[in-house]
């Protein structure tokens, strides 16, 4: 028997008969943890936002941009899926996000791979 819980845009399946991991996440069916963003931000060991585009600016371009982040058992960013958002602004985002690494996520004495849902605003 499962349940799913709904996290920003994702979705996640958890058992309801196993033990959940700590800290707020939850593990998928592939042994994939989603953490909720507040946590994925905390264990940013390096960030930088991303630049508003020139182009974007000029034409006084706004907008939220929302991405689908993986990150390996490394801390490395493994994947940036865009999930809403306008294309010029999204390069900004992926290309920011390509950059960042994390503090590894440990469960169990083992480091994990996780995925969390990441928003990003542009407004002039």
């Amino acid at each position: 028997m499962s349940v799913v819980f709904r996290l920003g845009t994702g979705t996640v399946l958890a058992a309801l008969l196993g033990i959940l991991p700590a800290h707020g996440a939850n593990a998928d069916p592939v042994g994939v943890v989603i953490v909720p963003s507040s946590e994925l931000r905390k264990a940013a060991t390096f960030h930088q936002e991303p630049e508003y585009p020139p182009a974007a600016r000029q034409f006084r371009l706004s907008g939220e941009v929302v991405v689908d982040l993986t990150v390996g058992e490394d801390g490395k960013v493994e994947s940036v899926e865009v999930t809403k958002g306008r294309p010029i602004l999204n390069d900004a985002v992926v290309r920011a996000l390509r950059k960042w690494s994390f503090s590894p996520f440990v469960m169990e004495g083992h480091p994990r791979k996780v995925k969390s849902t990441l928003s990003f605003n542009f407004q002039l």
